[in-house]
């Protein structure tokens, strides 16, 4: 073996180390951008699902749907007595917060809330309004609904609705 080829093998493969060097260091960032953008994307998704789980947590409860599908326990939802319609306020923008861990997340939105209340009292006015078939009273408040959500194997479900 001459001195010339041996020369020319070991600076072909010093060439080629250092020209691999950087493609090594690369591959794995690369693989870490991917993952990030999976994540990105599976936590999108999420943030997807919980707004449309929460608009129709809204649609159902203006209406006489079963809302059991999507709720985790029976005790999940308490929005206090006489409620008789529920709207999102467009001027105000909901929050919405997905766990680090992404199976649990929180939503706040602000509604215009109409609730009828009976009259249970025995006053001269409140028997003439009885008598007249003016029984209730109803009026509107504006309201922040509360709203936890927790991921299971179905998917997103609410584990607790309340205004705050």
């Amino acid at each position: 073996m001459d001195k010339q080829s041996a020369t020319d093998r070991r600076s072909f493969l010093k060439t080629g180390a250092v020209i691999a060097a950087p493609l090594a260091i690369a591959a794995p960032a690369a693989a870490f951008a991917a993952d990030d953008s999976r994540a990105r994307l599976a936590r999108l998704e999420d943030e997807r699902a919980l707004e449309a789980l929460q608009r129709k947590f809204v649609r159902y409860l203006n209406g006489t749907a079963e809302c059991g599908e999507f709720i985790a326990s029976s005790d999940a939802v308490d929005l206090g007595e006489g409620l008789r319609s529920i709207a999102e306020d467009p001027r105000r923008e909901a929050e919405l917060e997905v766990a680090e861990d992404g199976l649990s997340a929180k939503a706040r939105c602000a509604c215009r809330v109409e609730r009828e209340t009976e009259f249970a009292g025995d006053s001269t006015l409140e028997q003439m309004a009885r008598f007249q078939g003016q029984g209730s009273h109803r009026h509107t408040e504006e309201r922040v609904l509360a709203t936890d959500f927790v991921k299971g194997k179905d998917g997103w479900r609410i584990a607790r609705a309340r205004f705050a």
